[in-house]
C-alpha cells in the first residue's frame, strides 16, 4: 500500500521531480471541462486561494477536508509558494484517456521566478485524474487514486514521452536548467524551509 502511494504521488508530481525539480464555488473556478478544472487547481494553488483548491477537488464551502487530502493540499500549497511565481503561463493541457471513469490529464504551464532572469521561464509538467459528477469535473486526490489507475497513468506517461508536445517541454526544461544551475537547490532549500515553518 506505501509502494502503491508513493507510485502515485510520483506521476502525478513527476515534473516537479523528474529533473527538480471556473463552475461552482470561487469565481475563478471552472469545472465544465477535464482541463479547464485542473487548470483552475493550478491557479489557485499559485493564488494560495484554499477555497478554490477546495472545489477544484470538488469539495462544498463548508465540507471538512479529510486528513489525507489536507495533507496534498498543505504540500502543494507550500511547493508554490516556494517556486515563487511572478505569474504562470498555460502552454497545454490533454486529457490521455480513461482508466474507468476517470480522465487522465496533463497540463503543462511555465512560470517566472520573481528572483530569476527576466525572459527565463521554468516549464513543469503535472498529471491528474479527473471525475465528472452530473455536471461538473472534479481533481481526483492521491487517497483516491486506486491501483488500476496508478498502473494505467504509468504506461499512459511512457506513451505521452514520445509525443512532439513532450519532447518540447524537455527541450525547455533543459534550457531553463542550464540557464539556472543552481535552481534546483534553491527551491527545495525554499520548500524545507517553508515545510519547517508549519
Amino acid at each position: 500500500m506505501i509502494a502503491l502511494k508513493k507510485g502515485v504521488i510520483f506521476i502525478l508530481t513527476v515534473s516537479v521531480c523528474m529533473f527538480i525539480l471556473t463552475g461552482c464555488g470561487g469565481k475563478k473556478v471552472n469545472t465544465k471541462s477535464p482541463e479547464a478544472v485542473v487548470r483552475s487547481l493550478i491557479r489557485s494553488y499559485q493564488e494560495q486561494n484554499i477555497q478554490d483548491v477546495k472545489t477544484c477537488y470538488g469539495l462544498s464551502e463548508n465540507e471538512e477536508v479529510q486528513e489525507e487530502l489536507q495533507k496534498e493540499i498543505d504540500y502543494n500549497l507550500r511547493l508554490f509558494k516556494a517556486y515563487k511565481a511572478k505569474s504562470i503561463d498555460f502552454k497545454k493541457s490533454d486529457s490521455l484517456g480513461k482508466s474507468g471513469d476517470s480522465q487522465l490529464v496533463y497540463v503543462w504551464f511555465d512560470y517566472k521566478p520573481e528572483d530569476g532572469e527576466k525572459d527565463q521561464e521554468c516549464p513543469v509538467l503535472s498529471f491528474y485524474f479527473v471525475n465528472k459528477d452530473e455536471k461538473r469535473y472534479s481533481v481526483v486526490p492521491a487517497k483516491d487514486v486506486t491501483g488500476e489507475m496508478s498502473e494505467y497513468s504509468r504506461a499512459a506517461y511512457k506513451k505521452f514521452t514520445g509525443t512532439d508536445t513532450y519532447k518540447k517541454y524537455k527541450k525547455d526544461f533543459e534550457k531553463f536548467q542550464k540557464a539556472n544551475p543552481s535552481y534546483k537547490e534553491e527551491l527545495d532549500k525554499r520548500f524545507s524551509q517553508s515545510a519547517s515553518k508549519t
